[in-house]
């Protein structure tokens, strides 16, 4: 997707000249530029940067922001393969193309010179980078499905492609280098053992330590073990998940996005161009001005500790935002449990942590006074974590479904963040599951769907009030109580009229919360789906009038 218009904002012919402060919007001519200045001064670059002792850099805004408003457009200081891969990822027989990152099949096609795989014999990737990698010896095309995911390390890709900037792209290198790499932090952690491993002793040992003898050792000013692991901190600190329209996956180092603050609920969302590699960081609502930037480095669907422990691992350091301040989250209990000490179960009470910033607090009931200790509630949360991903991983059916819901009921709040996605897939069962098509559905069991479609939809604002985060989620829901309202029309002829009105407003909130993730392919499907509905219901709503205009 185009993320900004080619086009002259005076007269709308083909723009050559740019705005140099905010590289946003472009001109024909100078003296267009200058009659639309008065107008474009309200919104050309409306953010600064600013140092904090606690938070570092971040970014600020200098005007009030509208919603949706473009607040910049940044280039990559580097982008590569996926950072992270999964376990399925590593022994894939489908790997990004070394040149262009479309999908390719290992061992069809390989560069001639350092014969890694692309997607076609005519792909070439840059020739520093090819130079270093023709330095290892690749297996052939027939080798073992396992020697090659040995040799073909994808995701190592991105701290070689950040190393080779201090040669191809010196000012980016620099820029690169200031970033935040919490080099003292990881000393001794699991993440830094796992990145001597995946990554440094791999490119050291296959390529780098080969420079010298192949009398290469030009190429490359620097490349020892201590610059590899600041990279990895870098990266590891810094990076930004990138989705091309063909689904995979990049990892990108911007250096403004990159100072955006961690929220719990953010303010901003980023779109991302495939065709320039660029970002556009957008606002996810009105933004005051003075307010910082914000963006989300973890699941908001989490609770408190699991977000709190996911941060403290990989970005080195704790969220004390209001909603990791408050026991209940908002108002929406996604980490409470019921009451852990009454086993006759006549107390109604909940339990909370007391202190939630504090990973080893206790948990006390609002009602009565029983205290739990945090080890105990982490071994039973972690025992129903795995409950609910081996469930959700095996294509359940909306029985095995309700019968996990049930047994959790007995120890979680209903939001509980389990109990959320138990549900989410519940809603998307109960009326596509074979057996469970909508008008198959009693009576009751749709009232159950659109009684659980309402829950998720009241998490959901609670925890991302402007949709920013969760426009999947969101999206998914209000589709499925359109569909649910279209059917109790179709029963109750009476109320059509209404209940397809109202299923078409909520579609038409679904289009709008889809705006923010055109760029995904989920959320392109999802769109194509929603624009369907909207055609499918429309013609419902036609037909309706012809019938009440006939009675």
């Amino acid at each position: 997707m185009s993320l900004l218009s080619m086009e002259c904002a005076v007269c709308g012919v083909t723009g050559l000249l740019i705005c140099t402060r905010c590289r946003m919007v472009r001109y024909c001519n100078g003296e267009h530029q200058k009659q639309h200045w008065p107008k474009h001064k309200r919104c050309c670059k409306p953010f600064r940067e600013e140092q904090d002792p606690q938070l570092g850099r971040y970014l600020a805004a200098t005007q009030d922001i509208q919603a949706k408003q473009v607040i910049f457009v940044e280039a990559p200081l580097v982008v590569g393969p996926k950072w992270f891969l999964t376990e399925g990822e590593k022994s894939a027989t489908i790997v990004p193309c070394v040149g262009c990152y479309t999908p390719c099949r290992l061992g069809k096609h390989q560069c001639r010179s350092c014969r890694w795989p692309v997607c076609s014999a005519a792909c070439a990737h840059e020739s520093l980078e090819c130079s270093i990698l023709s330095l290892g010896n690749a297996p052939g095309a027939k080798a073992d499905a396992r020697g090659q995911h040995d040799y073909y390390r994808h995701d190592a890709l991105l701290v070689l492609k950040c190393l080779l900037l201090q040669r191809s792209q010196p000012e980016r290198w620099k820029a690169l280098l200031e970033m935040q790499s919490h080099e003292e932090e990881r000393l001794g952690t699991e993440l830094q053992q796992e990145a001597e491993q995946r990554i440094v002793t791999y490119l050291q040992q296959r390529f780098l330590r080969r420079l010298k003898s192949n009398g290469k050792q030009n190429l490359l000013s620097d490349y020892e073990p201590e610059l590899l692991h600041r990279l990895c901190g870098i990266i590891e600190t810094n990076y930004m998940v990138i989705e091309l329209a063909t689904g995979v996956e990049l990892s990108g180092l911007f250096r403004q996005a990159c100072m955006m603050e961690h929220a719990c609920q953010p303010n901003c969302y980023f779109q991302f161009d495939a065709a320039t590699q660029r970002i556009a960081v957008r606002a996810g609502c009105d933004i005051k001005k003075g307010d910082h930037l914000k963006i989300t480095y973890t699941n908001i669907l989490w609770g408190t500790q699991m977000r709190q422990h996911h941060l403290r691992m990989t970005k080195h350091f704790s969220c004390r935002c209001p909603r990791c301040e408050d026991p209940t989250e908002y108002g929406s209990y996604v980490s409470a449990m019921l009451c852990l000490g009454d086993v006759s179960k006549t107390c109604d009470g909940l339990q909370l942590p007391v202190e939630p910033l504090n990973e080893q607090t206790q948990w006390k009931c609002d009602t009565c006074p029983m205290l739990v200790d945090a080890a105990y509630v982490t071994e039973v949360q972690t025992h129903m974590t795995e409950e609910v991903e081996r469930l959700l991983a095996g294509n359940p059916t909306a029985s095995e479904v309700e019968l996990l819901l049930a047994r959790l009921s007995q120890l979680l709040h209903p939001n509980h963040f389990h109990m959320f996605n138990l549900k989410h897939t519940l809603i998307q069962l109960y009326g596509h599951e074979p057996g469970l098509e909508l008008a198959t559905l009693s009576d009751l069991q749709l009232g159950r769907k659109l009684r659980l479609c309402e829950e998720l939809h009241n998490v959901c604002h609670r925890l991302d009030p402007h949709s920013i985060k969760l426009a999947i989620y969101v999206s998914v829901i209000l589709l499925e109580i359109a569909h649910t309202l279209e059917e109790k029309a179709r029963r109750s002829p009476d109320e059509a009229k209404h209940q397809l009105e109202l299923a078409r407003s909520h579609l038409l909130q679904a289009e709008e919360v889809l705006e923010k993730v055109q760029d995904s392919v989920a959320g392109k499907k999802l769109n194509d789906r929603l624009q369907l509905d909207l055609f499918e219901l429309d013609k419902l709503m036609l037909a309706n009038s012809h019938r009440q205009a006939e009675v």
